[in-house]
Formats: C-alpha cells, structure tokens, sequence
C-alpha cells in the first residue's frame, strides 16, 4: 500500500501502519529464511559483518548484539570504512548484511562492487527496484513504503527487520519466532497509543524548548536509538546533538554540562539503571535537564527532569517505541516556531525510482 505524506507528523503517524503491513509480509517470507540457514549451515564458524550508513548503520546494531548474546561472531562498520579493508580482511567464514533504507546510498554500493567474489551479501532495503535489492540474491524487504523526511517509519521498520534477521541467522525456532511478531504486534499498538496521546509531544516540547544543545543517550539495544536521536535532533529539530553510551558520557563528557544542555536518557535495561541513575544524578546537579524515556515505575519526574514512562519490557523491541516521545516532541517544537519539522536542504534524500 502507498501513502502520500506531506508533513513530518504525516509520516509519524504512519509508523504502527507500515510496522503491521511488515508483520504480515516479512513473516511469511518462507523461502528467504531457508535460504539464511543454508547460508549459516554452510559456515562452521560465521563472521557476520554488518554494514550501512546512517541510521541504517544504528539498526545494525540490534542484530549485532543479538548475534554476539547468542554466542556467534558479528561486528558492525561504516560502509565507507569498510571499503578500506583488503581482500585478507574476509574469510570463507564470513556474511556481509548491508542495510540502505533507500538501496541507493553510493557508500553501500561502493563496497559491493569492491568485496571479494567469494563473500555472500545480504541486503535489506525498502525499496525492490533499488540498486542494492538487484545486486544481492538474498534481500531482506522493510516495507514502510515512501519516506520523503528525516527516517521515522523506515527506521522504525528497519530495527523491525534486523530483529527478525538476527532471529532467521540463529536459527531460532517457530515458538520463538510467534513470540518475536506478537512483541511487534504489541510494539505497533503501542506506538499507535503514544500518537494520539495529545500532551505527550507538547509536554517534551515545552521541556526542551529553551535547551541548546542534546545529548542522547542509551546502553545496550538503547544505543541504537541515542545514535538516531541525534540524527532527528540535528535534523529535524536543528538542535546541536551528540551521543553516547551512559558509561561513555560518564566517563567525559560530564565536564560539558551546564544550565542550557539537556540530556536523554533511554533506560529500558535493568543491566544500565545504576549508571543511567549516575547519569541523571550528576546532570542534575550541574544545571542540566534530563529527559527520561523508561519503562521504569520508580523513577518520577521532578523539577528540571521529565520521566516518559512506557510499558514495555523487551529492550530489544523497545528501540521501536523509544524514540517515538523525541518524533512528537521535535514536531510539536517545530510547529511553536513556525519551522517545518523533518525538512531537508542540504542532506539528500534518497528515494529508488
């Protein structure tokens, strides 16, 4: 199905639609997912380099952690740097996964041309009649139809598909895949409820407004979304960004914060409290805001600290919900300027003909 949008909030909304017509796709790609265990079986020892630009780069970070909690061999490098390695980098043993929401980002298509015969690509795109999709024999669909602003519905249906290819590269069986597509499910009715929230955006907006600079950040799967908050910070919002694991920003750049520097924290794994907590605690106490975006019931908000709560426990899925309060909140602080949000004049959009 196609969907003409002409706004930033057009595409927003659009998101819980696309992610459901995902589920009823990619889920019954039968063929595919043979396809991705022959090519695992064929390994004894899989090295799977995953590699994109951009957000598509971030989300390939899910299944990465993924692979790595499940005992296999992953690692995730920008395209462009990943050109730069010679031929004795690859071995029989390794998969290329190269993601491009758009199948057209000429770093990703750069590197396939230059990969030794011998290493098997798989792709995933959201576009069939893109370069990418024909270039590779194994393509994984995202099927969020056109996005022509800053990525919300392709990004949040890329994270969708690399759950569901790090589930097919582990071999996981049919229990675990049902479970896997009711988490989306429940990820797509819960992303649907947060839209029509109406406070929710203006209560984010109203928060940041007189902020000057955001920094985003998030451990484990959450990494994934502080690096794309700074995307649709910079280039939705126009606000300075920068990201970083919560022991990362700990660890420097602490000295930074003063009154005018606002801080989101994502906070969906228990592993992380106590140093999302650090994090907090030290910004507060040097001027800054914190923005808490949690599914965490202990924490409340409080004076120069916002706690948007979501109810959902996986932390894995939770990447497609978290950064929904940001989407709503950039839009609704756009709108009180007179700005339109997710408008791009120097940064190209790619869209496959």
């Amino acid at each position: 199905m196609k969907y003409k949008a002409v706004s930033f909030m057009d595409e927003i909304r659009q998101q819980p639609i696309v992610l459901r017509e995902f589920i009823e796709q990619a889920f019954e790609e039968r063929e595919l997912r043979r396809s991705l265990a022959e090519l695992m079986r064929d390994r004894q020892n899989p090295h799977i380099i995953l590699t994109g630009m951009g957000s598509s780069l971030f989300a390939c970070y899910i299944t990465m952690k993924f692979l790595q909690d499940h005992g296999f061999h992953a690692s995730t490098i920008e395209s462009f740097e990943l050109q730069s390695r010679e031929e004795c980098f690859y071995t029989q043993e390794t998969i290329v996964i190269a993601v491009s929401q758009s199948g057209e980002s000429p770093e990703v298509l750069d590197l396939l041309d230059k990969l030794p015969a011998f290493v098997p690509v798989v792709s995933v795109t959201n576009y069939p009649n893109s370069h990418l999709h024909t270039m590779t024999k194994l393509a994984c669909g995202i099927y969020a139809g056109t996005e022509y602003l800053t990525s919300t519905k392709t990004y949040t249906n890329t994270l969708a598909a690399m759950m569901l290819l790090a589930y097919r590269l582990t071999g996981c069986g049919e229990e675990e895949m049902e479970a896997l597509r009711s988490r989306l499910e429940k990820c797509a009715d819960r992303i649907e409820c947060m839209i029509s929230d109406k406070s929710l955006g203006h209560d984010v907006s109203e928060f940041i407004s007189d902020i000057e600079f955001l920094i985003c950040i998030g451990s484990g799967y959450s990494y994934t979304t502080a690096c794309h908050s700074e995307i649709v910070a910079e280039e939705a919002g126009k606000f300075y960004s920068s990201r970083f694991t919560a022991a990362q920003f700990i660890h420097g750049p602490i000295e930074l914060i003063r009154p005018g520097f606002g801080v989101l924290v994502y906070d969906f794994d228990r592993r992380y409290n106590a140093k999302c907590d650090e994090v907090r605690e030290n910004v507060l106490q040097y001027g800054g805001k914190v923005l808490l975006i949690t599914n965490r019931t202990d924490v409340v908000s409080r004076e120069n600290q916002l706690v948007c709560h979501i109810g959902h426990e996986d932390s894995a899925t939770a990447t497609l919900l978290e950064i929904i309060p940001l989407e709503l909140g950039i839009e609704s602080l756009c709108n009180s300027r007179g700005v339109a949000a997710g408008q791009l004049s120097r940064v190209v959009k790619r869209i496959a003909s």
